[in-house]
């Protein structure tokens, strides 16, 4: 059996291998070739010209509806919450409507319905100088109510 020689063996592995490569060598490389199709296309100065702006008016989300020239009153007696239902049906359909309530012990429920129903509709509610009546208005409703300082006390309802 032949000798084995520990520094050839490991001599060998930690010896830097010699490469035929040049590492600064900064010439052309053999075998590239230049194509036109990857050239970077001139722009032209008209493509950073700025257009003139346009403006698109926007639309509402939501319309409202126009109210007609002449508005609908109704008056009511509302005593549970089924007819305070049909009150904000009105509300709902642009009618003005006013509340008379009896004397019952459903009072607060109907008023606390109404004022509810109303108030989702983007109406109001406002009282009138009798305590048991009060007037509901639409969205499309402006309602002014005149002060106690004022000569004349009430609520005035116009349409708008």
């Amino acid at each position: 059996m032949g000798t084995f020689n520990v520094k050839n063996f490991f001599g060998s592995m930690f010896t830097p291998v010699e490469d035929d490569v040049e590492e600064n060598y900064y010439g052309e490389e053999e075998g590239y070739i230049e194509e036109e199709g990857y050239e970077q296309e001139p722009i032209a100065e008209e493509a950073f010209m700025e257009e003139p702006r346009t403006f698109v008016q926007e639309q509402p989300a939501v319309t409202t509806p126009v109210m007609q020239q002449n508005a609908t009153v109704i008056m009511l007696t509302p005593y549970d919450i089924r007819t305070s239902q049909i009150v904000c049906d009105h509300i709902r359909e642009g009618h003005i409507v006013i509340c008379n309530l009896t004397n019952t012990d459903k009072n607060q429920r109907v008023v606390d319905y109404i004022s509810g129903g109303v108030y989702a509709l983007g109406g109001r509610v406002e009282p009138t100088p009798v305590k048991t009546t009060f007037v509901c208005t639409p969205k499309s409703v402006n309602l002014v109510v005149e002060n106690q300082d004022s000569e004349q006390v009430g609520t005035k309802v116009s349409a708008l």
